[in-house]
Parts: C-alpha cells; sequence; structure tokens
C-alpha cells in the first residue's frame, strides 16, 4: 500500500512537471516564435509609412504598446496609404480590403476609400472611425492574454493583441460625414460623432470644445470636454451638469493622467466624469503647477480633496492649513502670508529585493522650518527663465525649483551656499544639467520642514514572483533540451505513414499523399536573436493551403544558421521526393 502510494506521488509529480514544462515550452513560443521583432522590421524592411511595413514580401502593421502583426490577407502589390497625414496612417488599401492597423475594415470598397479628416474614412457608402492611437484592448484581460500566448505557442490562435486601433462604424445615411471641431468628432447635419461612437442628444451647430486653462494664463481647447447650448459632455459621457459660460478645463503642468472640469458657477469639479461631493463646494485649486506632485489638491473649507487613480476615487483630508490666513503662491507649489512659507513636495516607497516595485506614491505639504525672517523674503532673479528662481532672505540665498520630479530635481526648495552657485544660477545659459550638477556637489542642499499633511495612494500588489516563474521554467525547458539531445531524441516537423502526411506538432494533423500538390519550405530570419528559423506549409490540389509551421533542425532555444537549415531542408525534400510529393524553399 505504501509503494502504491509512493509511486502515485512520483507520477504526480511527474505529470505535473510536464504541464509547467510545456507551458513554459508554449509561452516561450508564443514570445520568441518565427516572426520578426521590430529591431527586424525597421532593420530589414521597407516601410510604407509609420504603421505599415514590408518585410520578406509580406506586410505587418505595428500597434504601439503590443508589438508587430502580419496582415495575412494583405495584397503586397497594391497595398497602399489612403492618406499622408499623421492622423490618418494607420488607414491603408489594397485591391481586396480596407485596414485599420493590422484588421479589415469590413465591407469598406478599397477603390473608392478616402480619408475624412480626425480618423474618420468613407467609401462613399459606409464611413467609420479608424483611431490614430492604439488603445488598451478591453476584450482581452490579463489571464485571458497569457492563455492566448500558451495557445499562439501552439499554433491554435492568432497572436493576440493586447492593444489595438479602435474601429468603429458610423451610420449609415444619405448625407455625408464632415469632421466637427479638432476633437475627433464628426457629424452628418443631425448626428454627432465622438471618437466613432454617438454623442447622445448634442446639437452640432452649437458644440464647442470648452476653453482649457494652463498655469501661465494661456488658454487652448480641451479634446474631451466638449459642450453645446445645453449638455456637457466628457468624452461619450453626458454630466450632470447645465452648460455655461464659466466653464472650462484645467491644465496641471506635469500631471497628465487625469482631465479636470471647473464649474465656477457652482463651485463644482469634474476629475473626468466623476464629480467631487456637491456638498464640501464651493472648491478652489490650489495651483495649476505639477512639477513636485503626484496628487492635484483641490481647497474647500471643509478640507482637502484630491482624487486616488488607483481607488478611482475622490479622497478628502479633513484640515485644510489653507483656511488659517491669506495664503500667496509666490512662486509654483510654494505659498506665503508673510508669516511662514508652505510648499509641496513628494516621496515615493519603494519595495525591497524579496518584493521590488513601487508601493506607494505621496505628496506632502510641507512648513519651512529653517531661521529665516518671514516677512524679509525678496526675489533675486529667474533661472534660465522657467528653472526655477533665486530668492534672498537676509543674508541667506534659496533656489526655489520649477523643473520638477521629472528632470530629477526631488525636492522643491534648496539652500545656496556661496555666492558663487548664486551667480551660476542667475547666468542666462544655465542647463537643467549644471543644475542637477550644483544640487550632486552640495552647492545647494534640500531645506529642512515640518510636514503639515499628506496624501499617499497606496498601489496594487506587483506580480514580480511570476517573473521568477517563468524564469525558472525557461531554466528547467534548456535542461530538458540538453538532455533530449543527449538521449538522441530528435522529432521531425512531419512523417509519413500509410500513405498520409502527419504534422507533428501537439495537435497534429493528417493529409492524404495523393491531396498534396506542394510542401513549401521558407527560410526567414529569427526573432530577437540572430540566425534563421524554418516553416513550411502544405499546398492541396484544392487550392486549401495549410498554416505556416515552424520548425527548427535541432532541439534547442539557440536560432539555426541559414547553412544548418538548408541541410535539414534538403533531407525532408530528399524524404518527400522518395514518396513522389513536390516541394520547393523559399529564402
Amino acid at each position: 500500500m505504501k509503494e502504491h502510494g509512493v509511486k502515485v506521488i512520483k507520477v504526480t509529480g511527474i505529470l505535473f512537471l510536464i504541464v509547467l514544462l510545456t507551458v513554459a515550452i508554449l509561452l516561450l513560443l508564443g514570445e520568441f516564435g518565427g516572426d520578426p521583432n521590430l529591431s527586424n522590421l525597421y532593420r530589414d524592411g521597407k516601410e510604407i509609412n509609420g504603421v505599415f511595413t514590408n518585410y520578406n514580401n509580406r506586410i505587418y502593421a505595428v500597434v504601439p504598446s503590443s508589438g508587430y502583426y502580419l496582415i495575412e490577407e494583405a495584397d503586397v502589390a497594391s497595398f497602399r496609404e489612403v492618406d499622408e497625414h499623421i492622423s490618418n496612417r494607420q488607414f491603408a488599401v489594397d485591391k481586396n480590403n480596407a485596414y485599420c492597423g493590422n484588421r479589415i475594415v469590413k465591407g469598406f470598397d478599397p477603390v473608392t476609400s478616402r480619408a475624412l479628416g480626425e480618423g474618420y474614412f468613407t467609401d462613399g457608402k459606409m464611413t467609420c472611425y479608424c483611431a490614430p492611437m492604439s488603445v488598451p484592448n478591453h476584450d482581452l484581460s490579463g489571464i485571458a492574454f497569457v492563455l492566448e500566448k500558451i495557445l499562439y505557442g501552439a499554433g491554435l490562435v492568432d497572436k493576440p493583441q493586447k492593444d489595438i486601433y479602435p474601429l468603429q462604424y458610423l451610420q449609415e445615411g444619405n448625407t455625408v460625414y464632415s469632421p466637427l471641431l479638432r476633437a475627433r468628432a464628426a457629424t452628418n447635419g443631425k448626428l454627432v460623432y465622438y471618437q466613432g461612437e454617438l454623442l447622445p442628444k448634442a446639437d452640432p451647430l452649437s458644440l464647442q470644445q470648452l476653453p482649457m486653462l494652463y498655469n501661465d494664463g494661456d488658454i487652448r481647447y480641451s479634446f474631451v470636454y466638449l459642450a453645446d447650448d445645453k449638455h456637457v459632455y466628457y468624452k461619450n459621457d453626458l454630466l450632470p451638469l447645465q452648460a455655461n459660460n464659466e466653464l472650462h478645463a484645467l491644465a496641471f503642468d506635469a500631471q497628465n493622467q487625469e482631465n479636470y472640469l471647473v464649474d465656477p458657477k457652482e463651485g463644482m469639479v469634474y476629475v473626468n466624469k466623476i464629480p467631487f461631493d456637491k456638498s464640501y463646494a464651493p472648491y478652489k485649486e490650489l495651483s495649476l503647477h505639477g512639477g513636485h506632485i503626484f496628487h492635484s489638491f483641490f481647497l474647500s473649507k471643509s478640507g482637502i480633496f484630491y482624487y486616488d487613480a488607483i481607488q478611482k476615487k475622490v479622497m478628502r483630508i479633513d484640515e485644510n492649513p489653507f483656511n488659517e490666513s491669506n495664503f500667496t503662491e509666490i512662486e509654483p507649489l510654494i505659498f506665503s502670508d508673510n508669516k511662514r512659507i508652505f510648499y509641496l513636495e513628494t516621496s515615493e516607497h519603494w519595495g525591497g529585493r524579496r518584493d521590488p516595485g513601487l508601493k506607494s506614491q505621496s505628496t506632502h505639504i510641507f512648513q519651512l522650518d529653517e531661521p529665516v525672517d518671514p516677512t524679509a523674503w525678496q526675489k533675486v532673479g529667474p533661472v534660465n527663465y522657467k528653472f526655477g528662481a533665486v530668492w534672498k532672505n537676509g543674508n541667506h540665498y534659496f533656489y526655489f525649483d520649477q523643473l520638477g520630479n521629472n528632470q530629477g530635481i526631488r525636492k522643491t526648495i534648496y539652500r545656496i551656499t556661496d555666492q558663487t552657485t548664486v551667480n551660476k544660477l542667475l547666468e542666462k545659459d544655465i542647463r537643467t544639467d549644471d543644475i542637477r550638477g550644483l544640487i550632486r556637489d552640495k552647492k545647494m542642499t534640500p531645506v529642512k520642514g515640518k510636514e503639515v499633511l499628506q496624501a499617499k495612494t497606496v498601489h496594487r500588489e506587483n506580480s514580480y514572483w511570476f517573473i521568477w516563474i517563468i524564469l525558472s521554467l525557461t531554466l528547467g525547458v534548456r535542461a530538458v533540451l540538453w538532455l533530449l539531445r543527449k538521449a538522441g531524441v530528435d522529432p521531425q516537423p512531419f512523417t509519413i505513414t500509410n500513405k498520409q502526411l502527419k504534422i507533428n506538432s501537439l495537435w497534429p494533423k493528417r493529409y492524404e499523399l495523393f491531396d498534396i500538390d506542394e510542401v513549401t519550405f521558407y527560410i526567414e530570419r529569427a526573432a530577437r536573436q540572430p540566425g534563421y528559423t524554418g516553416r513550411f506549409q502544405v499546398i492541396l490540389r484544392s487550392g486549401e493551403h495549410s498554416r505556416k509551421y515552424m520548425f527548427a533542425s535541432q532541439m534547442r532555444l539557440k536560432a539555426d544558421t541559414k547553412d544548418e537549415l538548408e541541410l535539414y531542408i534538403a533531407d525532408l525534400q530528399h524524404k518527400l521526393t522518395s514518396y513522389k510529393v513536390k516541394s520547393s524553399v523559399f529564402i
């Protein structure tokens, strides 16, 4: 009984290892399969435009943040872009189809296709929106992506696509659509579409982009907040407020993650489409400068409010120290009431070696804690217009920074150690590297401050354990392949028995020899490593053909040389000839 239990445990363990190794191999095939990588495309391909490339006489579409995708149906000879404008380069046609990125636009006539502008295209009958930029594919979750990657490695599905060019079809009618505004909108005079989706109740005659206020007083126009005479929209969402002439969006310098709309009539603020709590209105933004913040603060008599992008909620800090006095923003994110100095600064918490990754981000309000006279502050001059400013208090000099975290300046206020440094900062041609050098050489040192309050966003746990599992499986696969080679195991890409050609894959397929017209071999550059990979395709007398199966001359992760593949293919062709099956090779 004990021996039987031990055998069961051993068999279970072996099966478990086989499953893990199979998954690892399929993931590796899915990640490092025979398709070319971006560097190969750019180096060896012929670029049609910034999206489409002809590589090895095949058309590929590059999808930002996702990679390259082969367009199997594309006719290389007739493939062309419709319009060379940067907002239209993701749309192309050949003699058979129209394409939005790597996807076919079904029903579109490629002969009459033309660009309308703002990402909209028509063939004279149908109109569609093909977005100029890719977005995450919400139909494919993280788990589904990994599963499809495994199936792609097994050759059962197409390459999974985590990002796509959004494609939307507009309602057909007798009136031709035309672009509206400069915000990815279009209208046929009655209906209005934004980014290819219907904008509910919108009036095309009065629809406009709302003004957006910048920290330098400049006013531009929002691409996400629109309004007509009655309605207000965030993208395609109708907001619960009445349109009025005082509505405007806010642009927080260096903070591009969220969008904000202000309704001064009601004292209300909206972040994206989420309204702040009306019971705490009115609200007022603390500052439009973003160099030293992770959170944009809004002041109310009932506290300070900010948006937590992880929780997707508007958060409240009960205390508001700015209610205590009349503060003025004397420099970006630095405030004075002639009694004290408040300034904003950020901090980040990162995990250690066992639990790496970003854990939290915080924005702090500090009170300057230096022996200075709060009424004696004098501005000496700007540092290269907008890098920052030098201020004096008695005999002490300070640098007030505007460059921010993105330029590697982590603190908001620095004490200047000597007059030479003051002179250096006030030079007209000072560079950001010079400022970083002064901090590195301790010519400027961070001031002391007392924390007044903190806004903190906690990030979700990182799945770095998954990387270690994949790494372990990769090493395991290498070891197994080495053992198989030592044992003389050398699986062929196909075998011929009983007048049938059998494809040797995880899901075998058989073809009658009589039905086969030809077997075609391809030698292509390998992906992400030097060398070559082989593919073969079975072409039937009926005109149908199999997919292209990948193979190598040996069981190893390293790619073959061209000579190795040519010799190996010659052996395979000799076998086919002995069964009177034609074959050819394309290099």
